[in-house]
């Protein structure tokens, strides 16, 4: 039989390969199809026999079967074991009609039907499930779904979970009853859910309703989905009681059978609020400890730079502004992506104005079509020509009244990338911005609060020293409180830099007063820069 599964393996990878060609990246994206490679299927499957308490039948389900990877390295993994029921449900009906033609003389029953919408009472359970479930992100879901699949791990679990988790979330959640008692469940999925907030219901699912037995995180530097922007982890659980006294293996490597490192920890040790990806490298993992050391938070309030709904209608370069003969009164400096700034100290001029070479402005207006047109015919016809594009039906652009005005939102002095990586130089570089310019969403803004401007009174060139104190944070702390990413991509949250522990310039020691500090000076809304 393993010949033969081979043989329609061959197959199975040349119509995979011509139909994701068929279909352009956005496409792929939106519906979160990214095929396991079968040599990492086989790897995976040949971890999870030992896992197994079954030992001449089988029973076997994948609710994302695609084109049936996974379900070919199971027919090699288990060929001495006889097969009882063997099922896949599949939402795209083009690979529900592949695997079906591919693997149907195999035994497999391929359902051509969203897994999220199954009653699991009716089907009988399985003694493996596995999955690599569609990496569809929470902006490709409806309202309606949303709300459907959160209702559902509510009422079933009592755990709620945040309408920013992915569909992968709700799939681990609603496969529960689809296995037997002492099943074995094996999930390749992104591993943000180690860091992320919403991935907390998934670590509390993984602690309290089963019996989690590995986690195993592959390279960050290396993907394996050569297609795809994601890092991800094999997650190896047993539905049971969960044991207290139990040991969870945490490995980390590219070869599953023969990890780099393997940290044995005391499920009594894990906690679902903190971030868990540092335990592959510590064998602990990360506690939110109260320290009397300053914090980022402490001298600065940290926002997301502006979502413009369309960087390509709403930013434009100088030259552009000049021809179109656009009026000025409408547009805002804002500054270019990080790779083009190349001095940690971004100059204004006597307008306030960026002195860098690339000098771009984001388009904002509140006045109406008519008010517009009579003021300028050039700014009408342009916002006509996004009407034509389609600009106003973006999500973003459709929420705002009108569609082509912008949050307002005030310079930061100090920005930080908000992704980067280590190819040589630092993931993240502080920068100071002297400049009246804005920053979009690829920028982090950092906002003085009191604190900053008590210690500016003391020495007025602070901002040049509290930069060099930004830049000198180890990019090991910032990382760690952040995420990665396929691909050694690293990327920082406003929390996640706010939580990160700074060291003052000496001389002010005794102006930071933390028992005092934390009392007087809470968290605000907004502050403008004071200059």
């Amino acid at each position: 039989m393993i010949g033969d599964v081979q043989n329609i393996e061959k197959k199975r990878i040349i119509i995979q390969n011509r139909i994701d060609k068929s279909k352009s990246n956005k496409e792929r994206n939106k519906l979160g199809q990214f095929a396991t490679p079968n040599n990492l299927a086989i790897e995976i499957l040949e971890q999870t026999k030992q896992y197994l308490s079954v030992e001449k039948s089988i029973s076997f389900l994948d609710p994302a079967i695609g084109s049936g990877s996974f379900f070919s390295a199971f027919q090699q993994v288990f060929s001495d074991f006889e097969f009882n029921k063997l099922l896949g449900y599949e939402i795209d009906n083009q690979f529900a009609e592949v695997a079906s033609s591919l693997w149907k003389n195999n035994g497999l029953e391929v359902i051509n039907v969203d897994f999220t919408k199954i009653n699991p009472s009716d089907i009988t359970p399985v003694d493996l499930l596995v999955c690599n479930p569609p990496y569809v992100r929470h902006h490709h879901l409806t309202e309606e779904d949303k709300q459907r699949l959160v209702n559902y791990t509510k009422s079933k679990y009592g755990l709620s979970v945040s309408k920013l988790a992915g569909l992968y979330c709700h799939f681990l959640f609603k496969a529960h009853d689809f296995v037997v008692n002492n099943g074995v469940s094996v999930w390749l999925i992104p591993n943000e859910f180690l860091d992320v907030n919403y991935g907390r219901t998934i670590k509390e699912y993984l602690l309290q309703n089963v019996q989690l037995l590995r986690i195993h995180r592959f390279n960050p530097d290396n993907l394996k989905f050569s297609d795809a922007l994601v890092s991800s982890v094999v997650v190896w659980f047993k539905k049971c009681s969960s044991s207290n006294d139990s040991e969870i293996a945490f490995t980390s490597g590219d070869n599953i059978k023969n990890p780099d490192k393997v940290n044995l920890i005391d499920k009594k040790l894990l906690d679902s609020r903190n971030k868990w990806s540092d335990i592959f490298k510590n064998g602990v993992s990360e506690k939110d400890t109260v320290t009397n050391n300053p914090h980022v938070k402490d001298l600065f309030l940290i926002k997301r730079g502006i979502a413009s709904g369309n960087n390509s209608f709403f930013i434009l370069s100088e030259q552009n502004v000049n021809t179109l003969d656009l009026p000025k009164a409408f547009f805002k400096p804002i500054l270019p992506s990080p790779k083009y700034i190349d001095n940690i100290i971004i100059e204004s001029d006597s307008d306030g104005q960026p002195d860098i070479p690339m000098k771009n402005y984001l388009l904002s207006c509140k006045k109406n079509m008519d008010e517009i047109k009579k003021e300028s015919v050039s700014l009408y016809n342009y916002l006509k020509s996004g009407e034509n594009e389609g600009v106003q039906n973006g999500y973003i652009c459709k929420n705002r009244t009108p569609w082509y005005s912008q949050e307002k939102r005030e310079s930061p002095l100090f920005i930080c990338n908000y992704i980067g990586r280590e190819n040589g130089t630092k993931a993240f570089r502080f920068l100071l911005n002297k400049s009246d310019a804005i920053v979009t969403n690829s920028f982090l803004g950092l906002y003085p609060k009191p604190l900053f401007f008590k210690l500016q009174k003391v020495n007025p060139d602070l901002s040049i020293d509290i930069l060099k104190m930004l830049n000198s944070i180890p990019s090991q702390e910032l990382a760690k409180k952040g995420r990665v990413y396929g691909g050694g991509m690293y990327k920082l949250e406003p929390k996640e830099l706010e939580n990160v522990e700074i060291k003052l310039p000496a001389y002010f020691n005794n102006y930071f007063k933390p028992t005092i500090q934390l009392t007087l000076f809470e968290p605000k809304e907004n502050y403008a820069i004071q200059q």
